[in-house]
């Protein structure tokens, strides 16, 4: 096994013992950019999002500090008005 996909095992069990509260759903992700459901859903779509930790019974969730990492990494200048 690689150094990489050791790496990767070692993140992905740290991402399954998470708990589910600690996570962030696409709802609160969308609080934290200020953003519509909708929009946060396009945003979590994205193939440069962080990939989300499937939680038994509840779905799809996010770990917070990967997605504000992400957010600094992705930060767009706001528009000015002309």
């Amino acid at each position: 096994m690689s150094e990489q996909n050791v790496l990767e095992a070692i993140l992905e069990e740290l991402r399954r013992q998470r708990i589910p509260d600690a996570l962030w759903s696409t709802k609160e992700i969308g609080t934290y950019f200020g953003v519509t459901a909708k929009r946060a859903t396009y945003i979590t779509n994205l193939h440069t999002f962080p990939d989300p930790v499937h939680a038994p019974d509840i779905g799809r969730r996010w770990i917070p500090d990967e997605v504000r990492d992400w957010a600094k990494r992705n930060r767009q200048p706001k528009r000015r008005a002309a």
